[in-house]
């Protein structure tokens, strides 16, 4: 497995986990009580933002660093499908 395919299902891993930490946070402001141990909800959001970008930067750094420079890349890519 290359490395970048692991750095894009990190990618993925990481926007997922935010994407729970925001479902979570809905669920705290629409129930107004504590929710996982968390009493307020917009705890989940503050930490819901890291977790987002951070696999936004890692999917799009796998597609600029591979494919913008290095052309030979892709075509392994296409080959291994």
């Amino acid at each position: 497995m290359r490395i970048t395919t692991i750095i894009n299902y990190l990618g993925w891993a990481s926007g997922i986990f935010g994407a729970l930490l925001m479902l979570g946070g809905v669920i705290g402001f629409f129930t107004g009580t504590e929710f996982l141990g968390v009493s307020n909800f917009y705890n989940f959001f503050w930490i819901a933002n890291s977790f987002l970008f951070l696999g936004i930067f890692l999917m799009l750094g796998t597609r600029c660093c591979c494919c913008c420079k290095d052309e030979e890349c892709c075509k392994d890519e296409k080959k291994e499908k």
